[in-house]
């Protein structure tokens, strides 16, 4: 269908308009104007960053001043270059910066650019029993079980849930009747782009919600009222597992973004081989309690569970998930680029931590 400015949303995950000409030629420009970010990410306040309290420098993030004359910051850069090696280099470069990685939107603000026009994109198997569904703004992921589905996160509104979830999910072969439980990675007071659609989904198939308390409390009483919330059916706390059928998932708690988010650690298959993914709510750790909190994520969960692939609630936050899924979608039985290996994964979050306590040292907050 139509959108303004020219743009076309249509299920396949393209915008079409006189420029770029070719979907390649648009991953590269999307995928530039990605990179181009790393280093300006500003986190708009009230804007869709962080998330609901007024505009404003945000006391978590150092200036580039900060940043570049801090020696204990830039210690922790290059030990995070080091970890790297040679296959981790640009994924060190994003988490390396004053500011932290960054989601599309904010990359294009930064970069004095308009908004491109939110899209559904093509809905996508990722694993045997782990789906993308979503849109370019921001997604959800759909873990298939032997007794129904878990979904995460449930995009902005009543409308987003209807007509994108359902419709992408039936598209996908998933029946939405079947999703048993919603886990809500984070809300923001006054926002709803991961909470938006939960009431539509929870009435309309019985689905139990579960989302951190942390995050309901504040949440809840400042709900739109052209977007009303769903009231959680569970709390959800560090190292819970939730079962359904033949899946367990582990709830863990990495409060930055907000201070209830979450991310959940997911066994899944490739092709039959079994593997471990962590969806992240999100990634900021702006302080030194949550730096902690996500190092315990890392060597208490994590590790012992040997993940080894990483994926977000906003495509694009953490990689160039829309290359990673159209290459799926072109060659399913190809190699999947979610997958680092456990051994690089490892590295990986090492990378993440150092590059989270060089902006701490920048800051002065120590590490």
């Amino acid at each position: 269908m139509k959108a303004r400015g020219g743009l076309v949303i249509t299920m396949k995950g393209l915008v079409k308009s006189q420029l770029p000409t070719s979907k390649s030629q648009l991953a590269g420009v999307v995928f530039g104007i990605w990179v181009l970010g790393f280093g300006i990410w500003v986190d708009a306040q009230g804007r869709g960053g962080r998330g609901g309290r007024g505009g404003g420098a945000d006391p978590g993030v150092p200036t580039e001043k900060q940043w570049a004359e801090s020696a204990d910051a830039q210690r922790r850069v290059a030990a995070a270059m080091k970890l790297a090696g040679s296959d981790l280099v640009p994924q060190a470069k994003m988490f390396c910066t004053a500011t932290g990685p960054l989601r599309l939107a904010l990359a294009r603000q930064a970069a004095g650019l308009p908004p491109i026009e939110n899209y559904t994109i093509e809905p996508t198997r990722v694993f045997d029993n782990m789906y993308f569904i979503g849109m370019s703004s921001q997604n959800a992921w759909a873990i298939t079980t032997s007794e129904g589905i878990i979904l995460m996160d449930t995009l902005n509104s009543t409308e987003e849930a209807r007509d994108v979830i359902v419709p992408s999910m039936k598209k996908a072969g998933l029946d939405p009747a079947q999703i048993k439980y919603i886990v809500i990675s984070h809300g923001h007071p006054g926002q709803s782009d991961h909470t938006g659609g939960a009431l539509y989904l929870q009435k309309t198939y019985g689905a139990k919600v579960v989302m951190h308390p942390a995050d309901s409390t504040l949440v809840l009483p400042t709900q739109r009222p052209d977007r009303p919330l769903a009231k959680p059916d569970m709390d959800a706390a560090d190292g819970q597992k939730l079962t359904l059928g033949d899946i367990t998932i582990t709830l863990v708690h990495i409060p930055g973004h907000t201070p209830g988010t979450l991310g959940v650690i997911v066994p899944v298959k490739l092709r039959g081989t079994p593997h471990t993914v962590m969806i992240f709510g999100a990634t900021q750790m702006p302080t030194r309690a949550s730096l902690e909190q996500i190092e315990h994520v890392f060597n208490d969960y994590a590790r012992p569970q040997k993940v080894e692939a990483a994926v977000n609630m906003h495509a694009m936050g953490l990689q160039d998930d829309f290359a990673h899924l159209e290459a799926i979608r072109k060659n399913p039985m190809g190699p999947n680029p979610y997958l680092y290996g456990p051994e690089r994964f490892g590295r990986f979050m090492s990378i993440m931590v150092e590059c989270g306590r060089a902006r701490l040292a920048a800051l002065g907050s120590g590490s």
